[in-house]
């Protein structure tokens, strides 16, 4: 992230989307890295279940990496998710216009009605492990001051069948969308870059990606240096109201033998001048290598806001110097 503004909202405020913007673009500087995504999500907290289904396309490269994965509490590996059912490499077909994607796997994304409804389906007979649910629109998108970029709050219901096991879907979750942006693999010098979502109900959401807060002694300060720009991009969705967050400090707690988040702790204020500290804590967890150059933890937070309950995405990502010094440190 050094080197790409990709997760970031430097020109503030916010886009306007349109209805071309959930099918696949397909535009931008044809370099290698040039990167569109898909991000869905759902959850069942009582069960401590999380769901994570991306497709990923390199559109000069003609590749799709896609799949899912559901995992329930905490996991050493990716492998020792219920399911890991994720494909590197694909043609582009599977992708089409974008409004219905169908993957080998049996993973199919239908688009009902554009930003508003898409209906995600799967099933492995071997894994006794199906997927049927809807997500529905809770708001309109949440678009980047670039139109590159968007996040909407959705609701999604439906059912889920884990190793066996019936589930009932009912939550409010946080699904983005990017395209025509490079994406470089390179590695980052930097501590761990964390975005989290959250959501309350109809009313209250948020969205922050950050890194820690150096005055806040996060636990790597004393190991590598803090980069330039803590803050990346950030909102928060008040009644129907988007608002962009300003300012924000976050400070993560991690485990000392993998480093992964156990909690997370954030203050920060919006563009109207409302202040919000929103904590959280780690309920299930796994780790995925988007690609081969780092880590990306990802997990279910349960969230707290002035009492209230919420719950929501965690997703951090380390690389190769901050694994390797925490390392050394920790061996000290």
């Amino acid at each position: 992230m050094s080197d790409t503004d990709w997760n970031s909202n430097l020109g503030g405020g916010f886009g306007q989307h349109v209805t071309q913007d959930e099918f696949f673009h397909g535009t931008g500087e044809p370099v290698d890295s040039l990167t569109e995504t898909w991000f869905w999500n759902f959850h069942v907290p009582q069960a401590a279940i999380n769901c994570f289904a991306y497709c990923w396309v390199h559109p000069t490269l003609k590749v799709v990496s896609s799949g899912l994965l559901i995992y329930k509490g905490f996991k050493a590996s990716h492998l020792e998710c219920e399911l890991f059912e994720f494909r590197d490499f694909m043609s582009m077909g599977v992708v089409g216009d974008g409004s219905d994607i169908q993957l080998p796997n049996g993973m199919r994304v239908q688009v009902i009605i554009p930003l508003e409804h898409v209906r995600l389906t799967f099933a492995d007979e071997q894994r006794q492990t199906s997927v049927d649910v809807d997500i529905r629109s809770s708001g309109v998108p949440i678009m980047r001051a670039n139109n590159k970029h968007f996040e909407q709050v959705m609701h999604v219901t439906g059912k889920l069948v884990l190793r066996g096991e019936a589930h009932e879907v009912d939550c409010m979750a946080v699904r983005d969308r990017s395209w025509a942006e490079p994406r470089p693999e390179n590695h980052n010098p930097a501590p761990p870059y964390t975005w989290v979502t959250g959501a309350f109900g109809e009313d209250f959401a948020f969205n922050v990606g950050s890194h820690d807060d150096p005055a806040r002694d996060p636990e790597w300060k004393d190991v590598m240096a803090a980069p330039a720009r803590i803050f990346n991009d950030g909102w928060v969705v008040l009644k129907g109201e988007q608002r962009r967050i300003v300012n924000a400090s976050k400070l993560t707690r991690r485990r000392g033998d993998r480093f992964s988040p156990v909690s997370h702790d954030y203050s920060f204020e919006d563009d109207k001048g409302d202040h919000y500290h929103i904590t959280g804590e780690l309920v299930a967890q796994t780790n995925w290598g988007g690609w081969s150059n780092m880590t990306c933890h990802l997990g279910l937070v349960k969230w707290d806001w002035n009492g209230r309950t919420g719950y929501g995405e965690s997703q951090e990502v380390h690389w190769n110097d901050y694994v390797w010094k925490m390392a050394q440190h920790k061996q000290a």
